[in-house]
């Protein structure tokens, strides 16, 4: 995904320490946005991956390089798991066998047991408050119960419907209550097995599978040589990288709105579906939103069709919305704003 140099081998634990990358959001409109109006500078929009060690039993409780890893998950926006469905006698499995369901049902125990846990400290934390009759720590405690009860059960805490408890949950940064996406790494390409599928599926969360290992040839060729390679493959339009950052895309529920009326950038911006136009504005600078007056906004094709905003606006094509504008995939945004 980020053209990281991190070490692959064929040995448990080859990841110690985390590696962390950046990858570009792949995006034509930006380079369409910005070819229509002369802008130079072309900025996509990025992703942070971390990979952190593989959890083994016991990491739930911190031990090994659990606690470690764990801290680290409860960081990020969403977890994907690698499960194996790959067959290759020289990369040797710890339970010697290779069954991706059995692996992400392990993995997920684990996240279980290190979520049990912080819950449990959390209800320490509330008990004097809930004693001296606090009704936010009552209201905590409560919220606490209900997930207590999930994790309990085996169920994450995104299984949770009650909005305090999902609150409270975010809050505590519980792994189990962030989106979710198995990604299976296979020998060849197609739809992940059916029952990692279901099993995605049962817990809310989605499944994806890549050939791995291929995907990994193919990004240290020439990039014309391995479209067509990856063509005689089968690999499809959507693959590797692009493909699994997509994924994360659809994981977190992103739309994409464009900033790019003439000098000096076209930009992409990322922000959770339902975002208003004050909030997006803020995602640029916050005082355009601490200032906001009113977005200009035009799809990004009708832009590219008129050529400017200039173009657009003469042609009735740019609305002016107010701060509530619920913004749209692809909108391009003008924003008017005084502070």
């Amino acid at each position: 995904m980020t053209g990281g140099a991190a070490e692959v081998a064929p040995y448990p634990f080859t990841t110690r320490e985390p590696n962390r990358g950046v990858a570009d959001v792949p995006d034509p409109r930006v380079e369409a946005i910005a070819d229509a109006q002369d802008i130079p500078r072309r900025v996509h929009a990025q992703v942070e991956v971390v990979d952190i060690a593989g959890l083994q039993e016991g990491a739930g409780r911190g031990e090994g390089l659990g606690g470690q890893a764990l801290g680290r998950l409860r960081e990020m926006d969403a977890v994907i798991h690698v499960v194996r469905a790959f067959a290759n006698a020289e990369v040797p499995h710890p339970a010697d066998r290779v069954d991706p369901r059995a692996d992400a049902e392990a993995t997920d125990l684990e996240l279980v047991l290190a979520d049990r846990e912080q819950c449990a400290r959390r209800a320490d934390k509330l008990v004097k408050g809930v004693r001296a009759g606090d009704p936010q720590a009552k209201a905590d405690a409560a919220a606490v119960d209900l997930l207590v009860g999930a994790l309990d059960e085996g169920r994450p805490a995104s299984a949770v419907d009650d909005p305090a408890a999902r609150a409270q949950a975010a809050e505590m940064g519980l792994l189990t209550a962030k989106p979710t996406l198995y990604l299976v790494n296979t020998d060849d390409p197609g739809e992940p097995p059916a029952d990692v599928a279901a099993y995605a599926a049962s817990r809310g969360a989605q499944a994806l599978a890549l050939p791995v290992g291929v995907e990994l040839e193919l990004a240290g060729m020439d990039p014309g040589e391995a479209a067509e390679l990856a063509e005689e493959l089968g690999l499809g339009s959507e693959r590797g990288a692009d493909a699994l950052i997509q994924a994360g895309y659809r994981l977190l529920d992103l739309v994409t709105f464009f900033t790019g009326s003439g000098p000096p950038e076209a930009r992409a911006w990322p922000i959770a579906r339902g975002t208003t136009a004050d909030r997006a504005a803020g995602r640029i600078h916050s005082d355009l939103e601490r200032g906001f007056i009113r977005a200009e906004v035009i799809p990004w094709e009708k832009l590219v069709e008129c050529g400017s905003f200039a173009r657009a606006r003469e042609q009735a094509l740019v609305r002016m919305e107010g701060r509530d504008y619920v913004v749209c995939e692809g909108d391009v945004l003008q924003i008017r704003f005084n502070v």
